[in-house]
């Protein structure tokens, strides 16, 4: 038995050593708001505060201090095991790889947009495209017009965008444009040999321990650099510590210092008060910058707190006050040592936050099952059969078999006063659509759901969708036989209605 013993320590040693040089661990460290000179009371204030927002969905937050994680909160039915879709978050990701290709002396801040791309340039290449710099791209001042839905029609679109009349001299006009970032992506592409995704899986998320990820493609086979990363809310408090440690991470130069500094330094501002480095959010205050995604996906970092905050949302309306971030930051010690234990934290631990599910009574009068057919909706349902499921002496489920307007078939089961969590088939509500969504997504996808009867007649069913991002509330009057539904989608608060026919 000792032999064996010895031999198993051995193997494990030898198991060890085989290992690369950075350490393996998946998870940050874990610590309490004191022992990283934080108070609780301060911290869970700050909690409340975004979790109880009016105008946000909050789904998931995350703050570290000195690279440990001392609160971490997710709105029930989400949960720290789902990914979000990061939308412009992922621009400062792409930045990243500019600076990887930037270290391997394959590019430089003044090369030109055209000499990466000769075979997509229009007939005519006047002076002012010509004289497009990797360094334009990089601050949104490429000149060109900005066009949102090139991307819903053409599938070339480098080609499509470069056939653009520039609008501005190039590195003279600010203009957001995640199609700035898409070519750079491409540049990235072009002289590294692999696309960015791949680039920052071998350099970046698998050393970091970044395990469950992915980006969308284009159609012309370039990861979407300006958005389509796909991430887990640790993932991203991880990305914001990197930034903090200016590249370093476990003692592993992963990221040039000066190019993260050169990054996060002013580049543009703007007369609204917007600042802007490269691919990443300056704010007003000292040294916090912030990565920014559609309704609401931040990484502030702040260095002189060595504190990073990670959140995700669905917000519907307003912009988040980023001041609360910074005024969190400053209750902080100025030294980081450790305060005395608190009580407080013990209220830190214990809190817990949940979307209230839909309210109402689990039956009405009218008898299912039923079977409706459904016009266009942004759920692209085509038909959808209710039914009751019975479970003994508890309150009934509500049961959606829903048929895709792809055919794909698959059941909704709706919870009573509590989620329910499903796997679906097909695509989750998407608040954006391009050509090749969901490209290097792959399912499945997961929906909460609850149900209420709020009169005899209106049936409202509120579904989250846990690993992407977007919530919904859906309502299905039933009007004899007729059904009357409609929409409202979380990330606009606005009521969409469309049309639906019992099927005899």
């Amino acid at each position: 038995m000792k032999n064996i013993k010895r031999f198993t320590l051995l193997s494990f040693s030898l198991f060890l050593l085989s290992l690369p040089a950075w350490p393996q661990l998946t998870y940050l460290e874990r610590s309490t708001p004191e022992e990283q000179g934080l108070q609780s009371k301060d911290v869970l204030a700050y909690v409340d505060s975004l979790m109880s927002q009016s105008t946000a969905d909050m789904h998931g937050l995350m703050i570290l201090r000195n690279g440990k994680v001392v609160a971490e909160k997710y709105n029930e039915p989400f949960a720290a095991q789902y990914s979000h879709t990061q939308y412009s978050a992922s621009k400062t990701f792409t930045a990243v790889a500019v600076g990887m290709a930037i270290q391997d002396s394959l590019l430089s801040l003044n090369d030109h947009l055209v000499d990466f791309v000769p075979d997509m340039l229009p007939e005519v290449v006047d002076d002012s495209l010509a004289a497009i710099t990797v360094e334009d791209l990089l601050t949104m001042r490429s000149g060109f017009p900005v066009d949102t839905n090139m991307r819903t029609i053409y599938p070339d679109w480098i080609r499509q965008y470069l056939s653009h009349r520039l609008v501005a001299l190039p590195g003279t006009h600010f203009a957001y444009d995640s199609i700035d970032t898409y070519l750079l992506s491409a540049i990235v592409q072009k002289v590294e040999g692999i696309t960015i995704f791949e680039l920052l899986k071998n350099r970046l998320f698998t050393p970091m321990g970044i395990t469950q990820v992915a980006w969308e493609e284009s159609p012309e086979g370039i990861t979407c650099g300006g958005w389509g990363l796909y991430l887990q809310l640790e993932s991203m408090a991880k990305f914001g510590q990197l930034l903090l440690q200016r590249g370093q991470w476990n003692g592993e130069q992963l990221v040039d210092a000066e190019w993260i500094d050169a990054m996060t330094t002013l580049r543009v501002s703007q007369p609204n008060g917007q600042k802007y480095g490269y691919q990443i959010w300056l704010t007003d205050y000292p040294g916090m910058v912030r990565c920014d995604g559609a309704w609401g996906q931040y990484i502030y970092v702040i260095p002189d707190r060595q504190m990073v905050v990670a959140m995700t949302q669905c917000k519907r309306s307003g912009t988040l006050d980023h001041k609360a971030t910074w005024n969190l930051s400053r209750t902080s010690t100025v030294d980081g040592s450790g305060l005395p234990e608190s009580p407080d934290y013990k209220a830190l631990k214990n809190a817990r936050y949940r979307f209230s599910p839909t309210r109402g009574k689990a039956t009405s009068r009218h008898l299912l099952p039923v079977s409706v057919r459904l016009s266009s909706n942004p759920l692209e349902w085509a038909r959808v059969d209710f039914d009751f499921k019975r479970q003994g002496n508890r309150e009934p489920e509500l049961v959606l078999k829903v048929t895709t307007s792809n055919n794909e078939t698959f059941d909704l089961v709706c919870g009573f006063q509590k989620w329910t969590q499903n796997e679906i088939k097909g695509l989750p509500l998407n608040l954006r659509t391009f050509i090749n969504n969901f490209s290097n997504i792959k399912p499945p996808f997961y929906a909460a759901a609850s149900y209420g009867w709020t009169s005899e007649d209106d049936l409202y069913i509120r579904l989250h969708y846990v690993n992407w991002i977007s919530s919904c509330r859906l309502h299905f009057r039933f009007n004899g036989n007729r059904v009357e539904p409609d929409i409202v989608l979380s990330s606009t608060d606005k009521r969409l209605r469309f049309n639906a026919t019992v099927v005899k």
